[in-house]
């Protein structure tokens, strides 16, 4: 995430979530507006900020409720983008707990609402709704392009079984994106920015949700876990990925190459499907073993023991 100070790696984050998670467009701006409010919007053009965020966020909520996993998405929506401002103001932390917190608590009150009204069909309806987007999607793609056809069934089943880890990935994409905004629009944020790309790390210790992953798919007998293994190794494997970024980013920056070539490398990168075949195992697994060789701190002559 880029820090609060770029205004245009700001817009081209905004963009690229956009056009990779447009169906949480709609938390972005309530998280954001809840910011702006929590924060106190104290200046005029806050508050109108604040009130177009609002009706914003609401008209996208309100216009994608047309299924259950829809109106499941709104709700949790409003639920989040109050408990991350919420959460900010009383009981502020690193940008990234309080997005898995405001997470937590959208999941839990959603699920407890879903269930108060729906009854136990509520989890079934959700899921029947993702895995009938799902195929609308892909059938789609394969309609664009026939000799896929034989992947439709595969990554219908891949993407019905793995929407909570998207959804976990892109909540926390919408909540860093309205946090850095708020640093734009107020005058007095709530907490300090978050910190540039190329620092970016978390927790050593996730290194074994990676060795349980493939102890799952391992033993046949955990089999009933797969579900569960899948979604963590997707959250898993794309931190690791955006670590092993980092890491390329930090480096390439301490050898002077300037931020823009690497925007365009990757837009490149991306464009020409090379993520897939080379960079995107070839980050994840700089990530993982930064976990040892903690290759930003060596690379500034600091110690890697910790």
């Amino acid at each position: 995430m880029p820090a609060g100070g770029r205004l245009w790696t700001l817009l081209l984050a905004t963009l690229g979530f956009g056009l990779l998670a447009s169906g949480l467009l709609g938390l972005t701006a309530l998280a954001l507006a809840a910011l702006v409010i929590a924060s106190g919007a104290a200046r005029p053009q806050e508050r109108v900020i604040a009130g177009a965020l609002v009706v914003a966020g609401l008209g996208f909520v309100v216009s994608t409720a047309s299924d259950p996993f829809g109106a499941a998405l709104g709700a949790y929506s409003l639920i989040v983008a109050a408990a991350f401002a919420g959460g900010a103001l009383l009981a502020p932390t690193a940008v990234s707990r309080q997005g898995v917190r405001a997470m937590l608590w959208g999941v839990a009150v959603t699920g407890a609402l879903g269930l108060a009204f729906r009854g136990a069909r509520f989890w079934s309806e959700v899921q029947w709704s993702v895995t009938h987007q799902t195929s609308n999607a892909v059938r789609m793609v394969v309609e664009q392009w026939p000799d896929s056809y034989p992947m439709y069934e595969p990554m219908v089943h891949f993407f019905g079984t793995a929407f909570p880890g998207l959804l976990a990935l892109q909540t926390l994409a919408a909540l860093t994106l309205a946090w850095q905004w708020h640093h734009r629009v107020v005058a007095t944020p709530l907490g300090p920015a978050a910190t540039p790309f190329r620092q970016f790390r978390f927790a050593d210790q996730w290194v074994w949700g990676i060795v349980g992953v493939l102890l799952v798919w391992a033993i046949p007998k955990l089999a009933a876990a797969k579900g569960l293994a899948l979604n963590l190794g997707l959250v898993l494997s794309v931190l690791y990925c955006l670590r092993g970024a980092a890491i390329v980013a930090a480096l390439a920056t301490g050898a002077g190459v300037p931020v823009w070539v690497l925007s365009v490398a990757t837009v490149v990168a991306v464009a020409l499907v090379i993520p897939m075949l080379l960079l995107i195992p070839g980050l994840w697994t700089l990530g993982v073993f930064d976990t040892w060789l903690a290759f930003r701190q060596r690379r500034a002559g600091q110690s890697t023991v910790r």
